[in-house]
């Protein structure tokens, strides 16, 4: 198969969808270096508001591609903005409850022990287009809005897409190694396919206003104590929310619906949020419904699902757009890997192996927090003056922190995620740790995140992770079994000696193998007996000893490259 000028063997990766997973994952495959073509039929244009809670994990991944801070820095809302969830009868009414996590978007914050990169309350206003940007300022990296997909077609050399500029017309032939779909829940590559959701859609009916108010960031300084991320209110079955968009005079709102809307609604609702007729401005309006699905596979041939093509859930955590960029850093690494030709043939199936179990939590996840939120119940009396109002307001404020805190404070499924079970992990017999949404454990059992730690050259020891396998050494541990295994393998790889105390007790074992994208996929007290067998395991290789490409990145002293920090 030939790629557009007519050369066959293209190393290109296609991906339709240039919302935040195929944008990271451009990101990904360009910092990687690796050629990559995003088409999408829409004009680049953010048009509804959503997705604005970004995980430590995603922020760590912007943090390697060199753009975290300018996501923090020119940021909506401003940096000062408090992160605070307030729960009321309304605006103007009775505080509830309230989750406060301080300012969210300075970073680390209270997570400055667990992880570089503390999550971040980004309008997607603005992080969208943070993504297009740094996608555009790498090399090889190409994206081209107003295009559509028409047809495409797989073969044992590649895949061929047909493309349909949507201003002129005109249609061409595109080639590449690959193609991702990154297009969203109604995927048509995903139904060109033939891949089935499993799970249950549209558990609930929802609708959502994007409005202005100037008056509505004044009445929550003077009414809830000060600005707030989201107030939730109880003021009647439809559960009308508020969520700041740009920290001035911008806010999204939801509500649960269950009968179609009148053009006067979308007003009415906000006055009934707020409890006050303040004015108001549509700027626009859409339902939504909340899903927990699946989809039964990610993977066709050349063709791999991710993101919301892969997996939809209900907006009650923030897990949707994070979960679609965990599967861009998995499946881009190994992409990369493939290409460039030390990534063995089991490395691409351990995409759908790795990310679909991780979807599964996520989406069930999610929909327990609707159910949990769906349990708070709005009542007259929450409204009441005397003691019967005190008393049935004190008993919602138990329950919404009992039942609702976790949702708020997902530490747990952003650091806490692991591949238990992965075909390129190698386990090490001892017991799998903790894992609970709202806590975090750091460990290096294979398949976890590799722990943050501080080094004493001030940067963190995720700083170090990301181009090929980083083999983390502490005491008189020697490296040299595995060293000598990766170069003859062509496998690329550093080793990082830590000569402080702590970060090697944090890291548990004097020998970590740390995979690309900052996953542990061994760990032992010596070098393995078989050094070759581990490689190869961790890069898809099991199995194939041949299965090798050119060398990569030669190493110092012809084949080493040491950090000791």
């Amino acid at each position: 198969m030939s790629d557009q000028n007519g050369r066959t063997g293209s190393r290109r990766v296609l991906v339709v969808g240039a919302g935040p997973v195929g944008l990271s994952l451009a990101i990904e495959l360009g910092w990687r270096g690796v050629p990559v073509t995003v088409i999408d039929q829409g004009d680049g244009g953010v048009p509804f508001p959503a997705g604005e809670a970004i995980f430590s994990r995603t922020m760590e991944h912007l943090r390697r591609w060199g753009c975290a801070q300018q996501a923090r820095t020119e940021s909506a809302p401003p940096t000062d903005y408090p992160h605070r969830i307030v729960f009321a009868t309304a605006v103007t009414g009775h505080i509830l409850a309230e989750f406060d996590y301080g300012v969210t978007n300075r970073s680390p914050g209270e997570y400055g022990l667990l992880t570089p990169e503390g999550p971040a309350f980004l309008s997607k206003f603005s992080f969208l287009p943070l993504l297009e940007r740094t996608a555009r300022d790498l090399p090889g990296v190409e994206i081209r809005f107003g295009t559509r997909l028409e047809t495409f077609e797989q073969d044992s050399d590649g895949v061929s897409a047909v493309v349909r500029d949507l201003e002129s017309g005109a249609a061409e032939t595109l080639a590449g190694a690959y193609l991702v779909a990154c297009d969203g829940g109604r995927s048509g590559v995903r139904r060109a396919l033939g891949v089935a959701f499993d799970g249950m859609f549209a558990q609930g009916q929802n609708f959502a206003v994007h409005f202005r108010s100037p008056q509505l960031l004044e009445l929550l300084r003077e009414r809830l104590g000060g600005p707030a991320a989201q107030i939730q209110t109880l003021s009647s079955e439809r559960r009308p929310y508020i969520t700041v968009v740009d920290g001035v005079d911008e806010w999204r709102l939801s509500v649960y619906l269950e009968e179609e809307p009148e053009p006067a609604d979308a007003v009415a609702w906000v006055h009934e949020a707020v409890g006050a007729p303040i004015d108001v401005e549509i700027l626009a309006a859409q339902p939504w419904s909340g899903h927990c699905v699946v989809a039964r596979r990610y993977r066709s041939g050349r063709v791999f699902l991710a993101g919301d093509s892969a997996h939809l859930l209900w907006p009650k955590g923030g897990f949707g757009a994070n979960t679609g960029i965990g599967d861009a850093v998995d499946l881009g690494w190994k992409l990369a890997a493939t290409l460039q030709g030390w990534g063995g043939p089991a490395l691409l199936d351990s995409y759908e192996l790795e990310r679909r179990p991780i979807a599964v939590r996520n989406v069930t996840e999610a929909s327990s927090n609707w159910k949990a939120d769906s349990g708070l119940v709005a009542d007259a009396v929450l409204c009441s003056a005397g003691a019967e109002g005190e008393r049935a307001r004190s008993d919602m404020g138990d329950l919404i922190r009992r039942s609702r805190g976790k949702e708020f404070r997902s530490i747990g499924v952003q650091l806490g995620y692991r591949y238990s079970g992965s075909p390129i992990c190698m386990p090490d017999g001892s017991p799998e740790p903790p894992c609970e949404p709202d806590d975090y454990v750091p460990s290096t059992w294979p398949g976890c995140r590799a722990p943050h730690v501080w080094l004493p050259d001030g940067t963190s020891v995720l700083d170090h992770f990301g181009r090929g396998f980083v083999l983390v050494v502490s005491g008189s541990a020697d490296p040299s079994a595995l060293v000598e295994a990766a170069y003859h393998s062509s496998v690329p790889l550093t080793v990082l000696r830590l000569t402080d105390s702590a970060a090697a007790r944090a890291y548990e074992r004097p020998l970590v193998l740390v995979r690309p994208d900052g996953h542990v996929g061994w760990r032992g007290e010596q070098a393995p007996a078989d050094p070759d067998a581990v490689l190869d395991r961790l890069r898809g290789a099991e199995g194939s000893r041949h299965a090798t490409g050119p060398r990569m990145m030669p190493q110092a002293s012809g084949r080493l490259d040491t950090h000791q920090v």
